[in-house]
């Protein structure tokens, strides 16, 4: 089946992941809220691609079109860098730095971006915030940049019981939210099969 989008994603892979990436889990198990599908039947519909850095997400934007395919390109990156990476100031409207992102693709009907705030360590502080009793000891590790306490802490806000953790999540992080939201308008408006 051929993906109906890909996601880029700034952040990096933990090392020896055998392609496992928490974060993207994550998103879809967003995904599945949002339109109760089955999370084993929309892996398929999107593939991930974390890029290890912002500037290999910019340098991707501008082929756009070859990694979307026939499909969608969406980004998660982290606010707080992206805006002076694209010669903006720090403080830029989120209209000003979608704007300037679509102008460095090739395919700008195709790219749709969004935020974490301030970045994926704001988004670590979310799932704290929302749940204080959730791993202390990983969240704190993965906080400090320890990318297997970092997969521990989203496979366990993915599980299918932790709903309640992900809307609070969600409230916290709209970007995030939105990107499940846009992804699973994606998936219901095309007709494939997930229930």
């Amino acid at each position: 089946m051929t993906p109906l989008a890909t996601v880029l994603y700034e952040d990096s892979m933990r090392p020896n992941a055998n392609g496992e990436y928490p974060l993207h889990d994550l998103v879809m198990q967003l995904v599945e809220d949002e339109i109760n599908g089955q999370t084993r039947l929309l892996r398929p519909l999107v593939d991930k691609n974390p890029r290890k850095g912002i500037n290999n997400v910019l340098n991707d934007v501008k082929r756009t079109a070859l990694i979307a395919g026939a499909g969608k390109l969406y980004l998660l990156v982290d606010r707080d860098k992206i805006a002076r990476h694209l010669g903006l100031q720090a403080n830029a409207p989120d209209a000003d730095v979608v704007d300037a992102l679509k102008e460095r693709s090739d395919a700008k009907d195709k790219l749709h971006p969004f935020f974490l705030l301030p970045n994926v360590e704001g988004l670590l502080r979310s799932i704290q915030a929302c749940d204080r009793d959730l791993l202390p000891r990983n969240v704190k590790a993965a906080l400090r940049k320890k990318l297997n306490d970092r997969d521990i802490v989203f496979n366990e806000t993915g599980k299918t019981a932790r709903k309640e953790l992900r809307d609070c999540v969600c409230k916290e992080q709209p970007g995030l939210s939105a990107l499940a939201k846009t992804i699973a308008n994606t998936v219901s408006s095309s007709g494939a099969r997930i229930a």
